[in-house]
């Protein structure tokens, strides 16, 4: 089987991406919309209660995905870094540049989440725990991302700043 790479390089130019993912939003987007109806239908109304922790527990559908995808964007954020700068990528900085707003955003659904099940369970809104330590400062470091991006007026400069 033979790859055509010219598709990936397509890919990779931001006027040839936007035609591409803007014929792809529709349909993404409703399947996003139906499996997140599905999971958290099934997740809060049809799991059964915990034995120790009864319906607290249910938070955990919540928590655990924004708590991946707020890490996961951050490896996103140093994947995007590394290629916009030795490959120049605009389409890399862009991505860079997008994937911190939606981690800071998960990052703060996270802690919240976690010190919505932490109160009944261990009495605390907050401990400081290394995880929920290592939330924090990944938020802070959100924040720090778009503000440097937000702060530098020339385009390419913040690219790199963030990115390093």
């Amino acid at each position: 089987m033979k790859i055509s790479w010219t598709w990936f390089h397509k890919l990779g130019s931001p006027k040839w991406f936007y035609a591409i993912s803007g014929r792809m939003l529709p349909w993404l987007a409703g399947a996003a919309v139906l499996l997140l109806l599905v999971g958290i239908t099934w997740g809060l109304a049809f799991a059964p209660q915990d034995y120790q922790q009864g319906n607290s527990f249910r938070i955990i559908y919540i928590h655990v995905p924004a708590a991946m995808l707020a890490q996961s964007c951050y490896v996103l954020l140093a994947v995007a870094g590394v290629v916009g700068l030795v490959w120049k990528m605009k389409l890399a900085d862009v991505a860079l540049q997008c994937a911190a707003p939606i981690g800071a955003w998960m990052t703060a659904v996270a802690l919240v989440t976690g010190a919505i099940w932490g109160k009944p369970t261990w009495g605390s809104w907050w401990v400081w725990d290394a995880r929920l330590t290592s939330m924090l400062i990944l938020l802070f470091l959100y924040f720090g991302i778009i503000a440097l991006g937000q702060a530098i007026s020339n385009r390419d400069s913040a690219a790199k700043a963030c990115a390093v």
